[in-house]
This record gives C-alpha cells, structure tokens and sequence, in this order.
C-alpha cells in the first residue's frame, strides 16, 4: 500500500487542529467551558500537547517544503497543508500567528499585562477566522461525497440523462 506523505500530513494536522480547537475554546471561557466540562485543567494540558505536536508537524512541514525546493519539486501536493498559493498559503500564514502568539501566551515573560492581552486578543480571533476557514473547507472540498456524486451521474445516464428523468415526471 502507497500512501502518500501528504496526506497523512494533511490529516495529522487536521486531528491536532480538532483537538487544539476543542481544547482552546474550552478555555476561552465559561461560553464554552461546557464542551470540556469545565475541566480547564485538563484542557490546558491536552492544548499545550497538541500545540507542541503543531509546532513540530508544521516545521516538519517548512522543511519538506524547503527540500522540494531545493530539488526543484514542482509537482502539486494537493494534501499538502502548506503551500504557495490559495488555502494552503492561509493555513501557513494562521499556523504561523497562532504559533508566535501561543509562544507568546505560554512564555509570556517580558511582554508585561498590555503584550499578554494583545497576543491573547490575536490568538483568540484568528482562532475564529481558522475554524470559519476549517468549515467551509470541509463544505468547499467534500471528499467523502464524490463518490455518490459520481454513482448518482451514472444512474442518471443510465436512464438517459436528468432531463429525460424530468420529463418522465412531469
């Protein structure tokens, strides 16, 4: 069995991302403390896990994409969560922000109660914007769908087509 680098990589991302998403807006406050059941300690251990395994798998990444530059690798990794271009640059450039400001917030000597606020601010709110993005990913890309799609169009044929199928009932 070949399985292809980026999809797993696509897919350890996207289990990492659940769990930091779940995770941290458990944490943002009472509004959502339910999902963990308010067990904000517990919460805050399983994000700062699954932040550290986030930092790692998207520097695996820069490197991957490093080396595929260097052996001049055009070929499109369309799995691939880092890219140049279109979803795959926005990816690159939240899990960037929401890396430097979680840096920020778990380290967050030296940056006094003003810096804490803002990094937090930011870390919060490009959360939003990432899970709005994560949702209509999911919508725009419906991989599990195709292949209903593909075995509705052949019934459809097989019959001679939607119009005639509305013919038929009309």
């Amino acid at each position: 069995m070949n399985i292809r680098f980026d999809f797993v990589m696509h897919w350890i991302f996207a289990i990492v991302w659940a769990l930091l998403a779940i995770s941290g807006f458990a944490m943002a406050g009472a509004k959502y403390g339910w999902i963990v059941n308010f067990d904000y300690v517990t919460a805050d251990y399983v994000h700062r896990l699954a932040a550290a395994i986030f930092v790692v798998i998207t520097l695996i990444s820069i490197f991957y994409e490093i080396y595929r530059a260097m052996k001049n690798d055009t070929k499109y990794l369309a799995w691939f969560i880092i890219g140049k271009s279109g979803y795959q640059l926005f990816t690159f450039v939240t899990s960037l922000i929401l890396i430097v400001t979680g840096i920020l917030i778990w380290v967050h000597e030296g940056i006094g109660m003003a810096g804490m606020g803002f990094a937090l601010f930011i870390h919060e709110y490009v959360s939003y914007i990432a899970l709005a993005s994560v949702i209509w990913h999911i919508y725009k890309k419906c991989h599990v769908l195709l292949p209903l799609k593909k075995a509705e169009g052949k019934k459809t044929n097989k019959q001679g087509g939607k119009a005639d199928a509305a013919k038929d009932l009309g």
